[in-house]
């Protein structure tokens, strides 16, 4: 077990055998979780918002589902919850 000192900032550092046994680099993201009076770090990929500009819409809605609806593509901003 290593010790690691907060700086004033609450800053820590993560030491580089931590950083190995997760493989998180600069510029990745972590979670944290807190169980009593220990905090567990997990590395966790970041997504982009969905947008209406992304490419999947052109393809979602373009097959009937079961119930023969296609209107998926059409009433995106319903999914994305922001309006037309």
């Amino acid at each position: 077990m290593e010790l690691i000192r907060i700086r004033p900032k609450g800053q820590i550092t993560l030491p580089l055998s931590v950083r190995k046994a997760v493989q998180a680099d600069v510029g990745d993201y972590l979670m944290y979780e807190i169980r009593g009076n220990s905090v567990i770090l997990r590395k966790t990929p970041v997504y982009p918002p969905a947008n209406f500009n992304d490419g999947i819409w052109r393809l979602v809605g373009s097959a009937e589902d079961k119930e023969g609806k296609k209107d998926v593509a059409t009433n995106k901003h319903k999914y994305l919850g922001e309006e037309p």
